[in-house]
């Protein structure tokens, strides 16, 4: 759970502020509740895809099992540019915030993007389950900044400022894009999944519940935003090209001593969330590496179900089940991590370029993709699941999936 609420978090509470100005707070809440429950579904799509691919498959190789070399492609080269543009934001953002504290000079800068990579990424390339130490840390970090920040905000919420409405339908709609990728933690379903042994219960259990924090959180952060600035004053941050600062609007009228406190856990919780986001994007690259420089990747439906009939939880899986890689982990960690640091210290530009195109690659790759996979796995190969009864098996037939799917695309493109 919390490698789904981590994930989520850090990327989600980054511009919810300045989205929700003009929405106003019950509306925001009510696109929250909704888009919670929406993003559920996919999520569960890939679980159940999933189960009947070989351990260290990605999406991309659920739509090889069903679409060929030509889904493989195609799903890598989203998930890449995707990928690499998170990564690198991530590393811009967590290595500024660090030159900031230490007080690295301007000329060193590019220096220490790269000694800032080296520890961030041997937490991801050592072990999956040290890097899940690491994400609980950090959370748990996240979570005493996040509780402080709440501490002090209270005395000074005032309900009328809560009760604010939407300035337009326009604001609504255009808010709705950003709303819908904050539960966007998706792209860390595979790796997840090979962590907890596809055990498609602990699998719920670790989506459902790691995506209600996030909803928890964000429900708590916009009434921190909303109850302590009219809404006029919120559209003027926006409109002057400012963020939302929670920071500014919790000191004001504090001594100094709580502005010291104040900024120490806005600085925690920056930090604790940029890492945890990285840990969970740089897993699922990690794993769709390996799969890429796979020694022999399964043919077209070739599916493997023998773990399916294990009745422990603690699944066991034999040496045909499992994706055999050519890299080893000094190869993962150039590939993984030396193309970003390149790019954030080079050519800026290009990966802001592509985080703009970030919710119709995202959403294609992560959400559609596997629907497709999934509905074309259910009818024309009904006998995994007449032969496997045991498997997981989402409740919505396939017309509802397709359903699904287009509702998925319109919101991307909204």
């Amino acid at each position: 759970m919390m490698m789904v609420a981590g994930t989520t978090i850090g990327a989600g509470m980054l511009v919810m502020p300045i989205n929700s100005a003009e929405v106003g707070f019950a509306t925001t809440v009510i696109e929250l509740i909704i888009f919670f429950a929406l993003m559920i579904l996919p999520a569960l799509v890939v679980v159940e895809s999933s189960q009947f691919a070989p351990r260290g498959s990605t999406v991309a190789g659920i739509m090889r099992l069903e679409f060929g070399n030509i889904g493989f492609l195609i799903a890598n080269i989203l998930f890449y540019v995707f990928v690499y543009s998170l990564v690198c934001a991530y590393i811009s953002g967590l290595s500024s915030i660090f030159a900031e504290l230490i007080g690295i000079p301007e000329k060193w800068h590019n220096l220490f993007i790269v000694a800032t990579v080296i520890p961030l990424g041997l937490i991801v390339i050592f072990t999956s389950s040290f890097a899940d130490l690491i994400n609980r840390i950090f959370f748990y970090l996240m979570c005493l900044a996040f509780l402080i920040l709440v501490g002090f905000s209270i005395p000074n919420l005032k309900a009328e400022y809560l009760a604010s409405a939407p300035v337009s339908s326009k604001a609504v709609l255009n808010s709705i894009p950003i709303t819908f990728l904050a539960f966007g933690f998706h792209i860390i379903i595979p790796a997840l999944s090979d962590y907890l042994d596809r055990n498609s219960r602990d699998l719920k259990i670790a989506i459902i519940g790691g995506l209600a924090i996030p909803l928890v959180v964000f429900i708590i952060w916009i009434t921190m935003v909303h109850g302590q600035a009219s809404q006029a004053e919120l559209i003027q941050f926006t409109q002057e090209g400012k963020s939302v600062n929670i920071a500014n609007l919790i000191a004001h009228g504090s001594s100094q001593t709580s502005v010291k406190i104040l900024n120490i856990a806005i600085t925690v919780f920056s930090i604790s969330a940029l890492l945890t986001s990285f840990i969970g994007v740089s897993l699922a690259l990690i794993t769709t590496l390996k799969e890429t420089f796979a020694k022999k990747l399964p043919r077209k439906s070739e599916y493997v179900t023998s773990h399916l009939h294990e009745s422990s939880e603690s699944v066991i899986y034999e040496e045909a089940d499992r994706i055999e890689t050519y890299l080893n982990k000094p190869l993962l960690f150039a590939l993984a991590f030396a193309i970003p640091t390149l790019v954030v210290i080079f050519t800026p530009a290009a990966f802001i370029f592509f985080l703009s195109l970030a919710a119709v690659i995202f959403t294609i790759q992560n959400l559609v993709m596997p629907i497709l996979a999934l509905i074309k796995m259910r009818t024309k190969h009904k006998e995994l699941y007449v032969q496997n009864p045991n498997a997981y098996r989402l409740c919505l037939n396939n017309l509802a999936l397709g359903v699904l799917a287009l509702i998925l695309l319109v919101l991307c493109l909204m």
